[in-house]
């Protein structure tokens, strides 16, 4: 399986705590998955299950670990993903 990179923008759900404060995201997402479609998949039902919505998919890729190595957030996004199958990273704004 293959390591995918996907950026999602995306924003509270109404009922989310955070939705009184953030306007909105960028979530970084690193996905171990057999297929792009797959890993997209994973990291819809990622957003979907911390109670955001999914915007617009910005950016798709696989991933090597050796792009990472002088970004820690990302190489560290990077291995969890291999360990535990995905790992995300919210750049949120807030409300205008």
């Amino acid at each position: 399986m293959d390591i995918y990179y996907l950026m999602i923008e995306a924003i509270p759900n109404k009922d989310n705590a955070e939705s009184e404060k953030v306007g909105g995201a960028y979530i970084n997402f690193w996905v171990k998955a057999k297929t792009k479609e797959n890993a997209l998949i994973k990291a819809k039902k990622y957003v979907d299950e911390v109670n955001w919505k999914s915007i617009k998919v910005e950016d798709t890729l696989i991933a090597k670990r050796d792009l990472y190595i002088d970004e820690p957030d990302s190489l560290d996004g990077y291995d969890e993903a291999y360990e535990n199958g995905i790992a995300a990273i919210f750049y949120t704004w807030p409300i205008d």
